[in-house]
């Protein structure tokens, strides 16, 4: 279990959001005013909210993939390298979010709809919106450069594996709202952008980031990406489909966001081929930001009606299979082979 590994991560975060609530200077040793300071402890206090409530996927793969080196329980550089994970994955939703102008995340107001609201609270000038997606921006950068700080302290093997993975996040999320912005309906475009944006940071970089700090040979980062390609595209599937058939009560987030993005996902790729005119018209109205609650619910009969929502879920279920099969095959150690299957299990059949 990762329960006490879990822990150690979370008083490694809060110690550093501590350290750094500390009052500043600047390179003349210039203390910030009380009311500067004040400000400070607002920027931290909201970092420290949008790190709560997650799932800790990617510290969980992070700690079975240094275990399943040789067995040993991972140490405080894993702590250190799946703290920074986490402020990975809140600097990456607080984009998100901004960015899809999403109103919720984890059953709360997005970051920014808080800020947004703080500020009409107060009574304050300029633009609410604008100050609210400004804020969430920068809460997000903080999360970025603490991780990249944390990174830098990693061995050489370890730091390279984590800059490949923030590189791929960031083609992936070019690429997914490109495809937006593009109408993009091509299967092969959709896998690509499951892959990058989700799969490898997910589940492959996290696993091999812990067996790079394990020692791990070749053989085990190559089954590593074998078993975590796989699932990372089935995690990812199985967040669209939660996007567009789920409970919002269960996943936190608005059903339908995804059609109103026109997000390039599997489920729209096979809708949009097998679709009728009829039918192709209603996809045609995918993409629009103003989708009522009963188009929504018209566009996903659609994906019902040309069977999207059953084929993703075989696809999701292929998947499965051929991860857990590397899994099998590969040189795991055999303490780390039952938490890995069971975590392609959470990933790929959860409900939120």
């Amino acid at each position: 279990m990762t329960d006490d590994f879990d822990r150690a991560v979370d008083a490694y975060l809060r110690d550093l959001l501590a350290a750094e609530a500390t009052p500043w200077t600047d390179g003349l040793a210039v203390r910030l005013t009380d009311r500067a300071g004040d400000r400070l402890g607002e920027l931290l206090a909201d970092l420290c909210a949008s790190l709560t409530g997650g799932k800790r996927l990617r510290p969980a793969f992070c700690h079975w993939g240094f275990v399943g080196v040789d067995g040993t329980p991972p140490g405080d550089t894993a702590v250190r390298a799946a703290a920074a994970l986490e402020l990975l994955h809140t600097f990456a939703l607080v984009h998100d979010d901004v960015m899809d102008g999403s109103s919720s995340r984890r059953g709360a107001p997005a970051l920014h709809a808080t800020l947004l609201a703080r500020h009409s609270c107060h009574g304050w000038r300029g633009d609410p919106r604008r100050f609210g997606a400004g804020l969430a921006v920068l809460v997000g950068d903080l999360a970025f450069t603490l991780a990249h700080r944390i990174a830098a302290g990693l061995p050489d093997s370890a730091a390279r594996t984590w800059h490949q993975m923030c590189t791929e996040l960031v083609v992936g999320q070019h690429l997914d709202m490109l495809g937006s912005a593009t109408g993009e309906r091509d299967a092969d475009y959709a896998t690509s952008v499951a892959t990058l944006k989700s799969g490898r940071y997910t589940v492959v970089r996290p696993l091999q980031l812990g067996a790079c700090l394990a020692g791990g040979s070749r053989s085990l980062m190559a089954a590593y990406a074998e078993y975590g390609g796989p699932l990372g595209v089935a995690f990812q599937l199985r967040d669209d489909l939660l996007g567009a058939f789920g409970d919002s009560a269960a996943t936190g987030k608005p059903v339908g966001e995804d059609l109103r993005e026109g997000r390039p996902t599997l489920l729209l790729a096979v809708a949009a081929e097998r679709a009728g005119p009829t039918d192709r018209r209603l996809l045609d109205r995918v993409g629009d930001p103003d989708l009522d609650d009963d188009e929504v619910a018209a566009l996903t009969a659609v994906l019902r009606r040309t069977g999207a929502d059953v084929e993703v879920e075989q696809q999701v279920k292929l998947a499965v299979d051929r991860a857990l099969l590397a899994l099998e095959r590969g040189p795991v150690h055999p303490r780390a082979v039952p938490a890995l299957r069971a975590l392609a299990e959470e990933a790929a059949w959860r409900q939120r």
